[in-house]
């Protein structure tokens, strides 16, 4: 065995391509999104998914003040979109949906904008969050869920998306 560093090993391990919103879609300036590798299911009953958000991240002040937030997993279609503006665009300055020509649709069941055309569309209500190194680690509970697209999900492994078939 050859023994290499954590950061090494861990970018070994393909995880989900998601985009995380939060905030009211109805308010340019008080709505925000960004693309998370950080996501997992907790539990099946009920319904519990985790994600890691840094506190210097925009959506994770929409996250707290919200308690809410949406998880959209990223199809190769919108891949350029979860790389180039939620993965690398700042919230704080600038209404992301603008940037992208994009009316978000509302939430169904929690108030959190929604990018409609994401294979799995999640809504999560916050029951718990975890401070943990330099990230929070939100827990919400799957209130409701739908699909926007046929379209394959994709996973991050290293430095680049891949199409889960």
């Amino acid at each position: 065995m050859k023994e290499i560093n954590p950061f090494q090993a861990l970018d070994k391990i393909p995880y989900p391509l998601v985009i995380i919103t939060a905030g009211d879609p109805e308010k340019p300036g008080r709505r925000g999104g960004m693309t998370a590798a950080w996501f997992t299911r907790v539990s099946w009953d009920p319904p519990l998914v985790a994600v890691s958000v840094a506190p210097s991240r925009y959506t994770y002040e929409l996250i707290k003040e919200y308690k809410a937030f949406a998880v959209h997993v990223v199809s190769k279609d919108m891949e350029k979109l979860a790389i180039g503006v939620f993965g690398s665009k700042s919230g704080r300055n600038m209404d992301k949906f603008k940037a992208i020509n994009m009316e978000p649709l509302k939430a169904k069941a929690v108030l959190a904008p929604i990018i409609p055309n994401a294979p799995v569309i999640l809504e999560c209500k916050v029951i718990a969050e975890y401070s943990t190194g330099d990230h929070v680690i939100f827990i919400g509970e799957v209130v409701a869920a739908y699909t926007g697209s046929t379209a394959n999900p994709m996973a991050w492994l290293g430095n680049k998306g891949i199409e889960v078939k």
